[in-house]
C-alpha cells in the first residue's frame, strides 16, 4: 500500500489488539512459556530435560501424579549426571543443581540454553538445529534464509513463522542464488502451472478433508469464524472465508486520520520508498513506476517521497482484504504476470517479486490521506485476486474489498 505526502506512518491493526490467549491469524500464539532444553554440546547421548509444558513437548511429562504442572521437569542431573531425579520435589531438584553447579560455575552454561532468538529455536536439540541450519539456512534476525521470524505485536515476543518443512526447504532451494534459478522461463512455466494445478486441487469436494488437519496445524481460533465448518464444500471456500463482524475491530471508528491494516497479516511499515528499498526490498528493478503499471505510471512520481506498508499474508492467515482508510474507490486495473513466492528470502534477491507478479491496483481517494493504492499481488499458489466494490463507491475503514485463493484465472481477477 502506498501514501503519498504521509509523514511518519501509524499502522494500527485492524484487529484491535485482542486479548492474549486468543488466536489470531495475524501471528502465530505461544500457548505457553518457553522450555529450555538442557543441552550439553560435548555430551550429545545425553536426555536430561528442564521444560515447562508446551504444544511441543508430551504435556504429561510435566505434570505431577496429581494433576498440577510442573515448573523444573528433569530426569537426570546435566552436571554429574546423577538419575531419577524426576520423582523428587521441585525444591529438592533446584538445590542438588546449585550444588553441583557451585563447584565450576562455567557448567551452568550446561543447564541454560543461550544464543537463542525464539522460544520455539531454544526448545530444540542440538542435532535439530544443526538440520535446521543446513536446510533452511541462518536463525537470526535479518538473516536471508527460509527461517521467518516475526514480532506477536501483543507480547513483543518474537516467533517463528510456522510452515510445513518441505515448504521452507522448497523455497530455500529455489531462491536462494535466484538469479540462476527463478528468472528462466522453465521457472516461471512451473509455478504457473503449479498454481493451477493447487487451484483445481484445492476446488475438489475431496479436498475438504484437509480442513482440519490445516487447523491443527496451524491452531486456528474456530470461534471467531462466521460459518461452520461443514458449510465449506472445498478447502478454498475455507481458505478464503468470512470472520464474525466482531472478530476485528476498527482502531478508533471515529477518528478517520487513523490509518488500519488491511490483513491478518506480517505488517512492514516504511516511512519512505526509498528506505524500503535499502533495508527490505532488493529487486534490481523495483520502482513505483513499474509497481503501478502502465495505467498508473503518469501518478508514480508523487509516491517516490510517500509511505510504503507491506502487508504478507501467510496460508493461515484470514485472506480477505479490508480498506486502510475512509474513502471513494478509483479506477482499478489488473496487471498480469509471474506467481512467485512473496516470502522474504524472495523479496531480499534480486527478483523483482513485486514488479512482476500479476497484481490488481486499487485506488482509493481518501479526504485525510490523498490518493492511497492498494495493490493486491498474487503469489506463488494464490493467484486469484477478486475484488468486491465497484468504482465510484464510498468504502469505510475496515470494509472488505477483495479476497484471494488457490487458483490461477483471470478471469477471476475482476
Amino acid at each position: 500500500m502506498l501514501s503519498p505526502g504521509l509523514g511518519t506512518l501509524d499502522f494500527i491493526g485492524q484487529d484491535a489488539r485482542p486479548p492474549p490467549g486468543r488466536s489470531q491469524s495475524k501471528v502465530e500464539q505461544v500457548p505457553h512459556e518457553s522450555n529450555q532444553n538442557v543441552i550439553d554440546p560435548n555430551n550429545p547421548t545425553q536426555f536430561a530435560s528442564i521444560n515447562v509444558s508446551s504444544d511441543e513437548e508430551d504435556s504429561g511429562s510435566a505434570s505431577s501424579s496429581n494433576g498440577f504442572e510442573r515448573v523444573v521437569n528433569i530426569k537426570t542431573c546435566p552436571l554429574c549426571h546423577r538419575p531419577r531425579l524426576k520423582g523428587k520435589s521441585e525444591a529438592d531438584i533446584v538445590t542438588h543443581l546449585a550444588v553441583c553447579a557451585s563447584g565450576d560455575w562455567a557448567r551452568v552454561d550446561r543447564i541454560v540454553v543461550g544464543n537463542f532468538v525464539t522460544a520455539s529455536q531454544a526448545q530444540r536439540k542440538w542435532y535439530t538445529k544443526m538440520l535446521t541450519k543446513i536446510t533452511s539456512g541462518d536463525y537470526q534476525l535479518g538473516a536471508n534464509s527460509a527461517n521467518i521470524i516475526v514480532q506477536n505485536r501483543i507480547t513483543g515476543q518474537l516467533e517463528e513463522e510456522k510452515m510445513q518443512g518441505y515448504v521452507r526447504i522448497g523455497i530455500r532451494l529455489l531462491y536462494k542464488g535466484a538469479s540462476s534459478r527463478m528468472e528462466g522461463g522453465r521457472a516461471r512455466k512451473l509455478l504457473k502451472s503449479m498454481s493451477i494445478k493447487q487451484g483445481q486441487k484445492y476446488d475438489s469436494p475431496e479436498s475438504a478433508r484437509e480442513i482440519q488437519a490445516f487447523i491443527e496445524f496451524h491452531n486456528l481460533n474456530l470461534e471467531e469464524i462466521k460459518d461452520p465448518l461443514d458449510s465449506f464444500k472445498s478447502f478454498n471456500e475455507f481458505f478464503y472465508r468470512k470472520l464474525k463482524e466482531t472478530a476485528r475491530p476498527v482502531d478508533k471508528p471515529e477518528d478517520p486520520s487513523r490509518m488500519v491494516s488491511c490483513a491478518d497479516c506480517r505488517m512492514m511499515a516504511f516511512e519512505t520508498v526509498s528506505e524500503a528499498t535499502r533495508l527490505w526490498i532488493k529487486g534490481r528493478e523495483f520502482s513505483v513506476n513499474r509497481l503501478l503499471g502502465e495505467t498508473y505510471a503518469h501518478e508514480a512520481p508523487k509516491y517516490d517521497g510517500g509511505a510504503l506498508g507491506i502487508f504478507r499474508l501467510a496460508p493461515q492467515d484470514y485472506h480477505r482484504f479490508h480498506s486502510p482508510v475512509d474513502g471513494v474507490v478509483g479506477p482499478m486495473t489488473y496487471i498480469a504476470g509471474e506467481y512467485y513466492t512473496v516470502n522474504p528470502q524472495a523479496i531480499r534477491t534480486q527478483l523483482d517479486v513485486y514488479g512482476d507478479n500479476a497484481r490488481k491496483i486499487v485506488p482509493i481517494d481518501s479526504p485525510v490521506f490523498g490518493r492511497v493504492m492498494c495493490v493486491c499481488i498474487g503469489a506463488m499458489m494464490v493467484g486469484s485476486i477478486v475484488t468486491t466494490v465497484k468504482e465510484g463507491e464510498p468504502i469505510a475503514r475496515g470494509q472488505e474489498f477483495g479476497w484471494v485463493l488457490f487458483q490461477m484465472h483471470p478471469a477471476l481477477c475482476r
